[in-house]
């Protein structure tokens, strides 16, 4: 008999047993979508620290993951964890089309009055959240973590180049399409249903720059951003290569613009809900 591969921490295994008899999920408030691709062995934590958060609070939420074509055992991962969540959704693409397209799909097929998406690894922790529901609450239509902006009660733990790296990128998107963003690429964004319904249905980028696109998109709609320092933790695994992929997305925000030159001015707040 063949024995199955080894897919979970023997500690994540001990969790999921314990969690066996989880009550049914109600219509979900919130929506938190993760976009995954070989995430076999990051994702684990982070689901645990989201499901282990909302049951805390009692509040009535959705996970949607969506496995962008992962070639190691994601989606298996996925499905033991769905056993015992019945509000985790498991979203499987056939091939590999990028971080924009994962989390455009996941976004697309949300149900929460709110909606989150946030990195695979956890770098963000999911408590960050309520600073972003603050910012909701007063009236903004979108709120992004950030890492570039700092309070007394926040820390951002990265590599020294990394830091500087992502500062030299934001200067070019605040200069070129995007300013007075101090961080654009922070994985931690919340947007009503009714603002991520009209940005995530107009959003083309399949790759990292789909960032810089919601916000150009929410920016030339007239929607009202908020930026929210959060804590963050660099995570080790990153797929991101950051060489290449800095030039390669910095080849596609030039595009932006002109990719969505149609977009009114405004066009939002003419159709934003009162």
């Amino acid at each position: 008999m063949t024995k199955e591969p080894e897919t979970l921490r023997p500690e994540v295994q001990r969790w999921i047993e314990s969690r066996a008899d989880a009550p049914p999920s109600a219509q979900p408030q919130l929506s938190i979508v993760i976009p995954a691709y070989n995430e076999q062995w990051r994702i684990p934590s982070t689901l645990i620290d989201v499901i282990d958060y909302f049951a805390r609070l009692n509040l009535p939420y959705e996970v949607i993951v969506v496995d962008d074509g992962s070639r190691d055992q994601t989606g298996h991962v996925i499905e033991k964890f769905q056993n015992i969540t019945p509000g985790l959704r498991l979203i499987r693409l056939a091939e590999n089309r990028g971080k924009g397209h994962a989390v455009r799909v996941g976004v697309l097929n949300a149900r929460g009055k709110r909606i989150l998406f946030a990195d695979a690894d956890g770098a963000t922790p999911i408590a960050e959240i309520e600073r972003l529901v603050k910012a909701i609450d007063q009236g903004s239509d979108v709120a992004i973590g950030s890492r570039a902006l700092s309070s007394e009660d926040t820390k951002v733990i990265t590599r020294w180049y990394r830091k500087y790296l992502g500062r030299v990128f934001n200067l070019m998107v605040n200069w070129w399409i995007v300013p007075e963003i101090a961080d654009t690429q922070c994985g931690f964004k919340l947007f009503t249903a009714e603002a991520a319904d009209f940005i995530f249905k107009r959003q083309r980028c399949d790759g990292f720059a789909f960032d810089v696109e919601l916000l150009y998109l929410a920016r030339r709609s007239g929607m009202r951003i908020a930026e929210v320092p959060v804590n963050w933790t660099n995570v080790p695994g990153s797929k991101v290569n950051l060489a290449v992929d800095s030039i390669l997305m910095f080849l596609e925000i030039l595009k932006i613009p002109l990719r969505h030159r149609t977009v009114a001015r405004g066009a939002y707040m003419k159709e934003r809900p009162s």
